[in-house]
């Protein structure tokens, strides 16, 4: 069984100029690390944008693209997400449905984590305000290889949930309001 070698991911704040890579298989999962999420960068953008698209969010919505890093205690985190920001009927905060996927790497393994959670200012739908998790699937100790083909999984199946925003009481555009 060959040895998996996890990139190392630079620390917020370092101001070193590239990231600590010492030889040709950590450079190899650095590329493959970044070229997956790329690629899913773009399939959930695609997804989430045709959402925001069909379903009425309402005046004064957006849809905000983020690539999160972060450094957590087992390791660094590499996170997409996509966030819908809307105003609940008669609310004057904002509420949120967000849909992300990452992958934080530990020195056990990789974590890979997708979750949908709508945080509601006012209670909407089947919902009261409060953070709700909708969906998320997470797991645990993988090689790197095996945490970007389930990550890969795991978007795949965000990107079918096509009909999440109803869950929250939103209406699709149009006439049509099945």
């Amino acid at each position: 069984m060959s040895e998996t070698h996890v990139p190392v991911l630079p620390r917020l704040g370092d101001d070193s100029p590239m990231m600590n890579v010492t030889g040709v298989e950590e450079a190899e999962s650095t590329v493959l690390l970044l070229t997956t999420m790329h690629r899913l960068h773009r399939q959930l953008d695609d997804f989430t944008t045709e959402l925001y698209l069909a379903y009425d969010f309402g005046d004064e919505s957006g849809l905000a693209p983020g690539i999160l890093i972060e450094q957590h205690a087992a390791g660094p985190e590499l996170r997409l997400q996509r966030c819908f920001g809307f105003f609940a009927e008669g609310d004057s905060e904002v509420s949120e449905l967000r849909f992300s996927a990452g992958a934080t790497i530990t020195s056990t393994g990789c974590i890979v984590e997708a979750r949908v959670d709508v945080d509601l200012e006012r209670p909407l739908g089947e919902f009261g305000a409060a953070v709700h998790t909708l969906h998320c699937e997470r797991i645990d100790q993988l090689s790197l290889t095996r945490a970007l083909s389930c990550l890969e999984e795991q978007v795949t199946a965000l990107c079918t949930m096509g009909d999440v925003p109803k869950r929250p009481g939103l209406d699709r555009q149009g006439l049509d309001r099945r």
